[in-house]
């Protein structure tokens, strides 16, 4: 199967290792010169740039930190939209406002590709092992068609609804994980505060 994988930072590198393990021919690409040149000394295969990633694929995955650069790999001038992508498959697994991903969605659809949302639960461990825990949203028909790959990925892959429900249910999901992170915040400046 011949995946393409834009994002090659802790998480995006141990999910190219996970699919270059199971089968999959790994085609990737990230923005950042320091990522491409630790991935060229891992022997990674690498793309010039998103369009190149998308035209050597059937599946494309991306996993990027921030909607700004979402944004730029699938509209930029180099991006996936601006080649054919007819008849491929986007999964994005980037944990972003549910708004972003119904547009990319949008934008997708209309040049004749499927696109699933699939924001993760878990880090670098799990990624590497195939445990993490997926948060799908889209189409069904667009939802089975990437599960065999999404499996190799996730322990668990739950569909949560439509584009931008996935993203809702990883908002949600993460809140408690920021209460227990202001918790252990709060009971710093506690025991600062009692000399402890």
């Amino acid at each position: 199967m011949k995946v393409g994988l834009v994002g090659l930072g802790r998480m995006g590198s141990a999910i190219y290792g996970r699919l270059s393990d199971h089968g999959c021919e790994v085609t990737a690409w990230d923005r950042d010169a320091g990522a491409m040149k630790a991935a060229a000394e891992r022997q990674m295969r690498l793309a010039d740039n998103a369009r190149a990633v998308a035209a050597a694929s059937d599946i494309v995955i991306t996993s990027i930190t921030e909607d700004h650069g979402i944004r730029a790999v699938f509209l930029g001038d180099d991006g996936f939209l601006a080649g054919d992508v007819k008849g491929k498959l986007f999964i994005e697994m980037s944990t972003v406002p549910p708004e972003i991903q119904v547009s990319l969605a949008e934008k997708v659809r209309a040049k004749g590709a499927a696109y699933v949302e699939c924001p993760v639960g878990g880090s670098v461990v799990p990624a590497r092992t195939g445990k993490l825990m997926g948060l799908m949203g889209g189409e069904p028909a667009d939802v089975a068609r990437a599960r065999p790959i999404v499996d190799q990925m996730c322990r668990r892959a739950l569909h949560a609804g439509a584009v931008g429900s996935g993203a809702k249910l990883k908002l949600a999901v993460n809140l408690p994980l920021m209460i227990y992170w202001q918790a252990l915040g709060e009971q710093l400046a506690m025991c600062r505060s009692l000399g402890i």
